[in-house]
């Protein structure tokens, strides 16, 4: 009688039960581990086939960002490597170390022996933690174009959908400046209502009012003004309590 090895009845397993689950159930976004069983599976699979190969055969990451003058391509303040998690081809990886460059649109991990750095495939990609922060693909076919084409958070969620989408660019100075900066790097952040099924950009205060149009301007100005933050300093914070506003009153 053939016996079959440990590692493929683990794969086994772990398919047949990732295989009950949908695809939106799937990413970190949406779900934590609660079935026992599942969660069982993931730690055989991945004790069995650690170091992962699946996980760890993208091309090496080269750094950039010391060619930089001025900013620095990863999400986040600088360029750190933080702690996290990814949803990778069906399958959830932990207590990885983990960078995002927002030029490359890049998600970077590190060796299993912390040598050097690995582009993981981002069509694989579903969603990542990068330290207490989830990321995920949008992958709804009435999203705008900026939502679908890399990783967002969900920094709201109620009756209204707050999400936030941060994006960089790599600039270069034809003519070297007195500074001499020839390449820069700067960013940019859109955030967006999801509200009955359609997405309403909110990065001005019109917009706002425009998403809103069913409540008072008077009142979603006088909700802003009580809490004594300025738009153009805390914009996101502004945006949350609005929202939490919002779903105060629909209740």
């Amino acid at each position: 009688m053939q016996f079959l090895p440990a590692r493929y009845l683990a794969f086994l397993l772990l398919s047949a039960l990732t295989a009950t689950r949908t695809e939106a159930q799937s990413s970190l976004k949406d779900s934590s581990v609660s079935d026992s069983a599942y969660a069982f599976a993931v730690r055989q699979y991945h004790t069995y086939v650690a170091p992962e190969v699946s996980l760890y055969r993208g091309a090496q990451y080269v750094d950039y960002d010391f060619t930089v003058q001025r900013g620095q391509p990863f999400l986040g303040p600088d360029n750190s490597i933080y702690d996290g998690a990814v949803w990778y081809s069906r399958v959830g990886y932990d207590h990885l170390r983990l960078q995002y460059d927002l030029v490359k649109e890049q998600l970077v991990i590190m060796d299993p022996f912390n040598v050097f750095k690995i582009s993981l495939y981002m069509d694989m990609v579903d969603s990542f933690l990068l330290g207490s922060h989830r990321y995920f693909r949008i992958r709804d076919s009435l999203a705008p174009s900026i939502l679908r084409s890399g990783f967002s958070e969900r920094i709201y969620q109620g009756r209204l959908v707050l999400l936030k989408r941060e994006r960089k660019e790599l600039h270069e100075n034809i003519v070297i400046s007195s500074d001499n900066v020839r390449l820069f790097i700067d960013g940019s952040i859109s955030y967006y209502f999801l509200k009955d099924g359609r997405y309403h950009p909110v990065n001005s205060k019109r917009e706002l009012f425009d998403a809103l149009k069913e409540r008072r301007r008077s009142d979603i100005r006088r909700v802003m003004r009580t809490s004594g933050l300025q738009w153009s300093d805390n914009k996101e914070l502004l945006l949350q309590l609005v929202a939490a506003w919002y779903d105060g009153n629909n209740h």
